[in-house]
């Protein structure tokens, strides 16, 4: 066997190693191509571009919120920065979550500036449907820095 078949021998197996390399990339790709496209078909960003102009139109924010399930229970957190403690109003449904609470005027001016929409912005007001029925009279609220916390057991089946 001569240097040159040695060689080429690593060659092939060399294109083979990079063959495969490539059909696993070109599989990441199609995956995630298919994870982009229905991203897109579920968030689509003239929907986000529309929700934010009602809010401005509203005078009111929606605030960040998200909604995990702890088995017997489900925990909601949202983030009201800025928001009066004492305004917090919190209202727990069997299949949704409303709040709503002042934010502070001065709050608004450093975030967005002295533009003209941003004067009309005095409050945060939300809404969130529920991944299940839950029982409204087992929630508990927490507030600390502006980050409120519902804990709400599922309703019995």
């Amino acid at each position: 066997m001569s240097y040159d078949d040695i060689f080429e021998r690593m060659r092939r197996r060399a294109l083979r190693i990079v063959r495969d390399v490539m059909s696993e990339f070109d599989e990441m790709e199609a995956w995630l191509r298919s994870m982009m496209d229905e991203l897109e078909e579920t968030i689509r960003p003239e929907d986000l571009l529309d929700e934010r102009l009602n809010e401005l139109r509203r005078g009111a924010l929606k605030p960040l919120a998200s909604i995990y399930d702890a088995g017997s229970e489900l925990v909601i957190t949202i983030d009201l920065p800025g928001s009066d403690a004492r305004t917090i109003d919190i209202k727990v449904f069997p299949n949704s979550v409303r709040v709503e609470a002042s934010v502070r005027s001065e709050l608004v001016r450093r975030a967005f500036g002295e533009t003209y929409w941003a004067r009309n912005i005095s409050k945060y007001e939300g809404e969130y449907a529920l991944p299940a029925t839950v029982d409204p009279s087992t929630a508990r609220v927490s507030v600390r820095s502006g980050m409120v916390v519902i804990r709400v057991k599922k309703a019995a089946r």
